[in-house]
């Protein structure tokens, strides 16, 4: 714990912000990714609670880092102001962005100082793509790239692009209607729905055929359950999954039956051809037979 005293005084000197910061309190953490900084004002100047991994891994870079965005808040020309600050509960997906651009504006200074920390360039790049993959991994990396090489940015400029990202590189955003299959993946991951499911199909007869069978299923199995999931619809029965509808290629779905005396499931495509009428005899002979099993279990 000394060694890390010295290492703040001996950094917070190098930013040359030593008089500014009244006190700080080291505590430790098990995880570099919990690592922070917290600021109090105390009579013109600050108290600082040092959240640290207690790694020495990379330990000069990682407190410089945390310091920096303290001498970022103490800088008159950054701008700092709270108030504005995207609200973590009611703007959760912004205030995600708002942490990233920070993040890489510090990160990219340690890089430019030639100082090594765990947050290096290749690491913040990918979770700046993973986080702004409706952009396209293409565009969202080419955001990346023009972001980390200013060298400068103001609180309220980080502010505006947390909310105006896709606005201040609009070459870089693909179109509404143009394929995105990274915009697609982040829909489905974080946004399931049925209907959206129905959406993915480009095939105006397979949407008619699918949406059929949910309605036949909802009315003829009426003691399960229809869900979204980021892959598809499932159907179901006491915790299991009875049936699986997943959109293949925008013209067909898949489609998967459990069957119940094996425990296996049976998978076809279906198409707009496709005979209906004996996929639903399929279903509620099967949902049938699951039904009566539950009866002996539990009769």
């Amino acid at each position: 714990m000394q060694e890390k005293r010295s290492l703040v005084q001996s950094v917070i000197e190098d930013l040359g912000i030593s008089r500014y910061v009244s006190n700080v309190v080291i505590e430790g953490t098990d995880s570099p990714w919990l690592e922070k900084a917290l600021i109090k004002r105390k009579k013109g100047a600050l108290d600082v609670k040092a959240c640290i991994w207690m790694d020495d891994v990379f330990l000069h870079g990682r407190i410089y880092r945390l310091f920096l965005y303290v001498a970022d808040v103490l800088d008159a020309a950054f701008l700092y102001d709270p108030r504005i600050a995207p609200d973590e509960e009611r703007e959760p997906s912004i205030r995600d962005r708002y942490d990233q651009i920070w993040s890489l504006y510090v990160d990219s200074r340690m890089e430019r100082l030639g100082i090594e920390s765990f947050f290096d360039r290749g690491l913040r790049r990918n979770l700046f793509i993973d986080l702004e993959g409706r952009l396209g991994w293409g565009g969202a990396g080419r955001i990346f790239d023009a972001l980390w090489s200013r060298e400068t940015f103001t609180y309220p400029e980080i502010i505006d692009l947390s909310y105006h990202l896709e606005e201040r590189f609009p070459g870089e955003s693909p179109s509404p209607g143009s394929l995105c299959i990274e915009r697609d993946l982040a829909d489905c991951l974080h946004n399931p729905s049925v209907a959206g499911h129905l959406e993915r199909l480009d095939s105006p007869g397979v949407a008619t055929v699918l949406n059929n069978l949910l309605s036949f299923t909802a009315y003829s199995c009426r003691d399960g359950l229809i869900l979204p999931c980021h892959y598809g619809i499932v159907f179901l029965f006491q915790n299991k999954v009875f049936l699986e509808f997943i959109p293949s290629g925008g013209h067909a779905f898949v489609l998967s039956i459990l069957d119940p005396p094996s425990g296996t499931y049976d998978t076809r495509e279906i198409g707009p051809e496709t005979d209906v009428e004996e996929i639903e005899k399929n279903i509620k002979d099967r949902y049938a037979m699951m039904t009566v099993a539950t009866r002996g279990q539990f009769g």
